[in-house]
Protein backbone atom coordinates (compact mmCIF):
# COMPACT_ATOMS: atom_id res chain seq x y z
CA UNK A 1 0.00 0.00 0.00
CA UNK A 2 1.48 3.44 -0.91
CA UNK A 3 0.05 6.55 -0.43
CA UNK A 4 -0.72 7.44 -4.20
CA UNK A 5 -3.23 4.73 -3.95
CA UNK A 6 -5.02 6.58 -0.77
CA UNK A 7 -4.94 9.14 -2.79
CA UNK A 8 -6.69 7.68 -5.90
CA UNK A 9 -8.78 5.94 -3.38
CA UNK A 10 -10.35 8.78 -1.95
CA UNK A 11 -10.54 10.53 -5.51
CA UNK A 12 -13.22 7.44 -6.74
CA UNK A 13 -14.99 7.75 -3.42
CA UNK A 14 -15.35 11.65 -3.59
CA UNK A 15 -16.05 11.63 -8.00
CA UNK A 16 -18.14 8.38 -8.00
CA UNK A 17 -16.52 7.47 -11.38
CA UNK A 18 -13.27 6.16 -12.09
CA UNK A 19 -12.65 8.11 -15.68
CA UNK A 20 -13.65 11.67 -12.96
CA UNK A 21 -11.69 10.77 -10.37
CA UNK A 22 -8.42 10.16 -13.22
CA UNK A 23 -9.05 14.07 -14.32
CA UNK A 24 -9.22 15.07 -11.19
CA UNK A 25 -5.73 13.35 -10.05
CA UNK A 26 -4.20 13.90 -13.91
CA UNK A 27 -3.44 10.08 -14.31
CA UNK A 28 -4.98 8.07 -17.28
CA UNK A 29 -8.00 5.91 -16.01
CA UNK A 30 -6.27 2.63 -16.81
CA UNK A 31 -3.13 3.60 -14.34
CA UNK A 32 -5.90 4.89 -11.48
CA UNK A 33 -7.60 1.36 -12.06
CA UNK A 34 -4.51 -0.38 -11.81
CA UNK A 35 -3.68 0.65 -8.41
CA UNK A 36 -6.95 0.15 -7.23
CA UNK A 37 -7.25 -3.31 -7.91
CA UNK A 38 -3.88 -3.80 -6.71
CA UNK A 39 -4.95 -2.26 -3.42
CA UNK A 40 -7.93 -4.51 -3.24
CA UNK A 41 -6.06 -7.19 -3.45
CA UNK A 42 -3.31 -6.60 -0.85
CA UNK A 43 -6.13 -5.17 1.49
CA UNK A 44 -8.34 -8.93 0.29
CA UNK A 45 -11.79 -7.23 -0.15
CA UNK A 46 -13.39 -5.28 -2.95
CA UNK A 47 -13.30 -1.59 -2.24
CA UNK A 48 -16.11 -0.60 -4.93
CA UNK A 49 -19.25 -1.81 -6.27
CA UNK A 50 -18.47 -0.97 -10.50
CA UNK A 51 -21.67 -0.30 -12.00
CA UNK A 52 -21.86 1.14 -15.75
CA UNK A 53 -23.27 4.56 -13.77
CA UNK A 54 -20.56 4.82 -11.52
CA UNK A 55 -18.38 3.36 -8.77
CA UNK A 56 -19.97 3.30 -4.92
CA UNK A 57 -18.28 2.00 -2.13
CA UNK A 58 -18.75 -1.45 -0.37
CA UNK A 59 -19.15 -2.23 3.51
CA UNK A 60 -15.63 -2.75 3.75
CA UNK A 61 -14.86 0.22 1.67
CA UNK A 62 -16.78 2.55 4.04
CA UNK A 63 -14.50 0.81 6.64
CA UNK A 64 -11.46 1.59 4.48
CA UNK A 65 -12.41 5.10 3.70
CA UNK A 66 -12.05 6.46 7.38
CA UNK A 67 -8.78 4.81 7.60
CA UNK A 68 -7.76 6.50 4.31
CA UNK A 69 -9.00 9.83 5.06
CA UNK A 70 -7.20 10.22 8.71
CA UNK A 71 -4.28 8.60 7.36
CA UNK A 72 -3.96 10.73 3.94
CA UNK A 73 -4.26 14.10 6.13
CA UNK A 74 -1.60 12.94 8.56
CA UNK A 75 0.51 12.51 5.80
CA UNK A 76 -0.13 15.89 4.62
CA UNK A 77 0.68 17.63 7.75
CA UNK A 78 4.02 15.60 7.81
CA UNK A 79 4.90 17.47 5.31
CA UNK A 80 3.93 20.64 5.61
CA UNK A 81 6.33 20.05 8.86
CA UNK A 82 8.82 18.65 7.28
CA UNK A 83 8.99 21.51 4.61
CA UNK A 84 10.44 23.81 6.85
CA UNK A 85 13.86 21.56 7.73
CA UNK A 86 14.34 21.35 4.20
CA UNK A 87 17.63 23.30 3.02
CA UNK A 88 16.23 23.16 -0.59
CA UNK A 89 12.75 24.25 0.15
CA UNK A 90 11.50 27.71 -1.46
CA UNK A 91 8.77 29.30 0.73
CA UNK A 92 5.74 29.70 -1.84
CA UNK A 93 1.95 29.75 -1.19
CA UNK A 94 -0.06 28.80 -3.66
CA UNK A 95 -2.89 30.58 -3.97
CA UNK A 96 -6.08 29.98 -6.55
CA UNK A 97 -8.44 32.38 -7.25
CA UNK A 98 -11.84 33.35 -9.19
CA UNK A 99 -11.31 36.09 -11.85
CA UNK A 100 -12.55 38.71 -9.64
CA UNK A 101 -9.53 39.72 -7.28
CA UNK A 102 -8.35 43.14 -9.32
CA UNK A 103 -12.11 43.78 -9.43
CA UNK A 104 -12.72 43.75 -5.70
CA UNK A 105 -9.29 45.70 -5.09
CA UNK A 106 -7.62 42.35 -3.08
CA UNK A 107 -4.69 42.26 -5.12
CA UNK A 108 -3.60 45.23 -3.18
CA UNK A 109 -3.78 43.26 -0.30
CA UNK A 110 -1.79 40.60 -2.10
CA UNK A 111 0.89 43.02 -3.09
CA UNK A 112 1.18 44.57 0.60
CA UNK A 113 2.08 41.02 1.95
CA UNK A 114 4.60 40.68 -0.52
CA UNK A 115 6.37 43.84 -0.35
CA UNK A 116 6.40 42.62 3.63
CA UNK A 117 7.50 39.30 3.00
CA UNK A 118 9.73 39.51 -0.11
CA UNK A 119 11.50 35.69 0.90
CA UNK A 120 8.27 34.76 -0.06
CA UNK A 121 6.75 33.31 -3.32
CA UNK A 122 3.54 33.31 -4.29
CA UNK A 123 1.90 30.76 -6.58
CA UNK A 124 -1.23 32.50 -8.10
CA UNK A 125 -3.65 31.09 -10.24
CA UNK A 126 -7.20 32.20 -11.83
CA UNK A 127 -9.76 29.27 -12.41
CA UNK A 128 -13.19 28.50 -12.25
CA UNK A 129 -14.57 27.53 -8.83
CA UNK A 130 -15.04 23.95 -9.55
CA UNK A 131 -11.41 23.73 -10.59
CA UNK A 132 -10.42 25.62 -7.76
CA UNK A 133 -11.43 23.11 -5.38
CA UNK A 134 -10.51 20.24 -7.27
CA UNK A 135 -7.12 21.84 -6.98
CA UNK A 136 -7.70 22.34 -2.73
CA UNK A 137 -8.62 18.79 -2.10
CA UNK A 138 -5.77 17.53 -4.30
CA UNK A 139 -3.65 19.67 -2.30
CA UNK A 140 -1.82 21.72 -5.12
CA UNK A 141 -3.39 24.74 -3.57
CA UNK A 142 -3.00 26.26 0.10
CA UNK A 143 -6.14 29.60 0.13
CA UNK A 144 -8.60 29.64 -2.69
CA UNK A 145 -10.95 33.39 -3.16
CA UNK A 146 -13.76 31.46 -3.61
CA UNK A 147 -17.36 32.44 -3.68
CA UNK A 148 -18.48 31.13 -0.14
CA UNK A 149 -22.36 30.99 -0.58
CA UNK A 150 -22.60 27.56 -1.48
CA UNK A 151 -19.25 26.19 0.22
CA UNK A 152 -19.89 23.10 2.87
CA UNK A 153 -19.06 24.39 6.23
CA UNK A 154 -17.59 20.81 7.72
CA UNK A 155 -15.01 20.58 5.03
CA UNK A 156 -13.75 24.30 4.50
CA UNK A 157 -13.14 27.51 6.50
CA UNK A 158 -12.73 30.98 5.22
CA UNK A 159 -12.57 34.74 6.04
CA UNK A 160 -15.17 36.72 4.52
CA UNK A 161 -13.74 39.44 2.25
CA UNK A 162 -16.79 40.93 0.15
CA UNK A 163 -20.41 41.16 0.41
CA UNK A 164 -21.54 42.30 -2.56
CA UNK A 165 -25.44 42.63 -4.01
CA UNK A 166 -26.45 40.81 -7.01
CA UNK A 167 -28.30 43.42 -9.28
CA UNK A 168 -29.85 42.61 -13.11
CA UNK A 169 -27.16 44.50 -15.22
CA UNK A 170 -28.94 45.95 -18.49
CA UNK A 171 -27.81 48.25 -21.35
CA UNK A 172 -28.59 51.70 -20.52
CA UNK A 173 -31.49 51.64 -23.19
CA UNK A 174 -33.16 48.37 -21.90
CA UNK A 175 -36.31 49.02 -20.61
CA UNK A 176 -36.18 48.32 -16.87
CA UNK A 177 -32.97 50.69 -16.89
CA UNK A 178 -34.79 53.29 -15.46
CA UNK A 179 -36.32 51.32 -12.57
CA UNK A 180 -35.07 51.46 -8.92
CA UNK A 181 -35.74 48.40 -8.60
CA UNK A 182 -37.34 45.12 -10.34
CA UNK A 183 -38.76 41.80 -8.89
CA UNK A 184 -38.52 38.54 -10.62
CA UNK A 185 -42.05 38.51 -12.50
CA UNK A 186 -40.61 41.46 -14.13
CA UNK A 187 -37.96 39.02 -16.17
CA UNK A 188 -40.06 36.01 -17.08
CA UNK A 189 -39.54 37.44 -20.86
CA UNK A 190 -36.25 38.63 -20.60
CA UNK A 191 -32.78 37.18 -22.73
CA UNK A 192 -30.21 36.11 -20.35
CA UNK A 193 -26.71 36.02 -20.25
CA UNK A 194 -25.24 34.47 -17.23
CA UNK A 195 -22.49 33.03 -15.52
CA UNK A 196 -21.64 29.35 -16.26
CA UNK A 197 -24.20 27.26 -14.11
CA UNK A 198 -20.95 25.98 -11.43
CA UNK A 199 -21.19 29.47 -10.51
CA UNK A 200 -22.97 30.35 -7.24
CA UNK A 201 -24.21 33.66 -8.47
CA UNK A 202 -25.95 32.27 -11.19
CA UNK A 203 -27.32 28.90 -9.13
CA UNK A 204 -28.72 31.80 -6.41
CA UNK A 205 -30.21 33.96 -9.13
CA UNK A 206 -31.78 30.68 -11.06
CA UNK A 207 -33.70 29.39 -7.81
CA UNK A 208 -34.68 33.00 -7.26
CA UNK A 209 -36.60 32.61 -10.70
CA UNK A 210 -37.91 29.07 -9.67
CA UNK A 211 -39.23 30.32 -6.57
CA UNK A 212 -41.41 33.17 -8.69
CA UNK A 213 -42.84 30.01 -10.53
CA UNK A 214 -40.48 30.12 -13.89
CA UNK A 215 -36.86 29.54 -15.66
CA UNK A 216 -34.77 32.33 -17.27
CA UNK A 217 -34.30 32.05 -20.62
CA UNK A 218 -30.82 31.52 -20.96
CA UNK A 219 -29.46 32.27 -24.14
CA UNK A 220 -25.81 32.23 -23.34
CA UNK A 221 -23.36 31.78 -20.58
CA UNK A 222 -19.57 32.30 -20.07
CA UNK A 223 -16.85 31.41 -17.00
CA UNK A 224 -15.89 34.74 -16.64
CA UNK A 225 -18.47 38.09 -16.42
CA UNK A 226 -16.24 40.16 -19.30
CA UNK A 227 -18.28 38.89 -22.03
CA UNK A 228 -21.32 38.87 -20.28
CA UNK A 229 -21.10 42.46 -19.93
CA UNK A 230 -19.59 42.97 -23.84
CA UNK A 231 -23.35 40.92 -24.30
CA UNK A 232 -25.01 43.40 -22.10
CA UNK A 233 -23.82 46.54 -23.61
CA UNK A 234 -25.03 45.29 -27.10
CA UNK A 235 -28.51 44.98 -26.16
CA UNK A 236 -28.07 41.03 -26.52
CA UNK A 237 -29.50 40.29 -23.51
CA UNK A 238 -29.64 41.45 -19.73
CA UNK A 239 -27.24 39.58 -16.86
CA UNK A 240 -27.02 38.69 -12.86
CA UNK A 241 -24.17 39.79 -11.49
CA UNK A 242 -22.82 41.31 -8.39
CA UNK A 243 -22.27 44.83 -8.50
CA UNK A 244 -18.44 45.38 -8.22
CA UNK A 245 -18.19 43.24 -10.86
CA UNK A 246 -19.38 45.94 -13.39
CA UNK A 247 -17.37 48.78 -11.73
CA UNK A 248 -14.20 48.41 -13.83
CA UNK A 249 -15.55 47.58 -17.32
CA UNK A 250 -18.46 50.20 -16.98
CA UNK A 251 -15.76 52.82 -16.71
CA UNK A 252 -14.53 52.19 -20.21
CA UNK A 253 -15.29 54.80 -22.47
CA UNK A 254 -15.70 52.13 -25.65
CA UNK A 255 -18.12 50.04 -24.12
CA UNK A 256 -21.54 51.01 -24.01
CA UNK A 257 -23.31 52.32 -20.92
CA UNK A 258 -24.90 49.94 -18.54
CA UNK A 259 -26.64 50.03 -15.74
CA UNK A 260 -27.34 47.69 -12.72
CA UNK A 261 -30.96 47.68 -11.25
CA UNK A 262 -31.59 46.09 -7.65
CA UNK A 263 -33.68 43.65 -6.95
CA UNK A 264 -36.67 44.38 -4.75
CA UNK A 265 -35.80 41.73 -2.60
CA UNK A 266 -31.43 41.86 -1.82
CA UNK A 267 -29.85 39.15 -3.06
CA UNK A 268 -26.07 39.19 -2.15
CA UNK A 269 -23.46 36.79 -2.33
CA UNK A 270 -19.88 36.41 -0.24
CA UNK A 271 -16.18 35.66 -1.18
CA UNK A 272 -13.82 34.66 1.47
CA UNK A 273 -10.62 33.62 1.64
CA UNK A 274 -10.22 29.83 1.88
CA UNK A 275 -8.43 27.12 3.55
CA UNK A 276 -10.00 23.19 4.00
CA UNK A 277 -11.19 22.64 7.65
CA UNK A 278 -8.67 20.53 9.62
CA UNK A 279 -5.69 21.01 6.88
CA UNK A 280 -2.28 21.96 8.12
CA UNK A 281 -1.12 24.95 6.17
CA UNK A 282 2.78 25.85 6.07
CA UNK A 283 3.51 29.00 8.29
CA UNK A 284 4.07 30.86 5.53
CA UNK A 285 0.64 30.39 4.18
CA UNK A 286 -0.80 30.74 7.42
CA UNK A 287 1.12 34.16 7.88
CA UNK A 288 -0.85 35.17 4.28
CA UNK A 289 -4.19 33.72 6.15
CA UNK A 290 -3.41 35.98 9.55
CA UNK A 291 -2.49 39.11 7.23
CA UNK A 292 -6.13 38.93 5.49
CA UNK A 293 -7.63 38.57 9.09
CA UNK A 294 -6.16 41.75 9.84
CA UNK A 295 -7.22 43.60 6.96
CA UNK A 296 -10.50 42.02 6.63
CA UNK A 297 -12.43 42.29 10.41
CA UNK A 298 -15.67 42.38 8.54
CA UNK A 299 -16.18 42.05 5.16
CA UNK A 300 -16.45 44.79 2.61
CA UNK A 301 -20.45 45.79 2.04
CA UNK A 302 -22.38 46.74 -1.44
CA UNK A 303 -21.97 50.54 -0.18
CA UNK A 304 -17.92 50.58 -0.39
CA UNK A 305 -17.95 49.14 -3.53
CA UNK A 306 -20.86 50.52 -5.35
CA UNK A 307 -20.73 53.00 -8.10
CA UNK A 308 -20.25 50.58 -10.68
CA UNK A 309 -22.98 51.66 -12.70
CA UNK A 310 -24.14 55.23 -10.97
CA UNK A 311 -26.15 53.85 -8.61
Amino acid sequence: MNFAQLQYFLAVAREGKFSAAAESSYVSQSSLSKQIKALEEELGVELFVRTAKGATLTSAGEVFLEFATMTYRRYEALLVRLEQYSTSARLHIRIGALPLVSDYGLHGDLAAFQVENMNIQIDFVERSQQEIIRRLELDRLDLAILRTDLLSTTEYEWIDLVRDEICIVCSARHRLAHRKSVNPDMLRDERFVLLDEQSAVTARFIDKCRHAGFYPNIIFTHSRHEPLIGGVSQNAGIAALPRGLTRRISRDASVTPITCVPMEEPLYTNVGLVKRRGHALSPWAEKLYEHFRRAYPEPVGPEEIKGACGC
